[in-house]
């Protein structure tokens, strides 16, 4: 009997992709030996048909999460950043600056999806899979502020097991951060502190990415799904503009993911 090649075609770049590092179209030209004219309408074809996804981070093909089998945990966080995908441009578009979707994970906030690489602004670009520390970034705090408390005693413990290495980090564990979290639930979102270059392990006048950021959570049904940034420039001193003018725009944004994650739960249990 003979086989349909086109769709031989479509399963060898299917089986070829990589759910999480995902592949680029000259990867998997590499691996299939497909064309990349060719590969792009096979891709295209994936996509439209919901077996592929295009990340906006980092424009890598991956499979969706759905066709994996028995997904674990680590790909349960990364479906919420092919949900992510269309809501983080459309908010680009709209107010400019670039976001980032994280989850929490291991103790540290991860990137599964991000419009910075569309942005074309002087912003700092982190890859997905970034990993970016709790008691001192917006979305680090977002997620002390919003989640449970069980979940947050878990993160406070494992800081007291395994003091941060920067000193702003240990002084706000010493007595600052529930004053810091309850400001960020009166506000409805979180702020980057002030003295956090963006890395970890690296004092600020060592390492600093130049930005200032804002983060809400990404909620539905009282349940912390991820939280969701906005990022731009410190030097532009635009932390009070953008609240007033963009906040609301980045509220609606983590509320449509997270009805659009609840849609894609209740139909994957259909």
């Amino acid at each position: 009997m003979k086989t349909i090649d086109a769709l031989a075609r479509g399963l060898e770049v299917l089986r070829s992709l990589e759910e999480r590092r995902g592949q680029s179209l000259a990867e998997l030209h590499r691996a299939t030996g497909i064309p990349k004219a060719s590969l792009l309408r096979i891709l295209d074809t994936l996509e439209q048909g919901g077996f592929a996804w295009r990340a906006i981070g980092d424009g890598r093909y991956r499979r969706r999460v759905s066709l994996i089998f028995r997904p674990g945990i680590d790909d349960e966080l990364l479906r919420i950043g092919e949900i992510a995908a269309p809501f983080l441009e459309a908010l680009r578009r709209k107010v400019i600056w670039p976001s980032d979707v994280l989850v929490h994970r291991n103790f540290k906030m991860e990137i599964v999806e991000t419009s910075r690489r569309q942005s074309h602004l002087n912003v700092a670009v982190y890859a997905i899979g970034f990993r970016v520390e709790m008691i001192l970034s917006a979305p680090g705090r977002a997620y002390l502020a919003f989640c449970s408390d069980a979940e947050r005693a878990a993160v406070l413990a494992d800081a007291a097991a395994n003091p941060p290495v920067l000193v702003r980090a240990r002084q706000v564990l010493a007595g600052e951060l529930p004053a810091i979290l309850d400001e960020t639930r009166r506000l409805g979102y979180a702020s980057r502190d002030p003295l956090f270059g963006g890395d970890g392990d690296k004092e600020m006048n060592v390492a600093d990415d130049g930005i200032d950021a804002i983060a809400v959570p990404v909620i539905h049904d009282g349940k912390l799904l991820a939280t969701m940034n906005l990022v731009w420039p410190r030097k532009y001193r635009l932390k009070a503009q953008i609240v007033r003018n963009h906040l609301a725009d980045l509220q609606d944004t983590a509320a449509a993911i997270a009805a659009a994650a609840a849609e894609t739960e209740k139909r994957s249990t259909e």
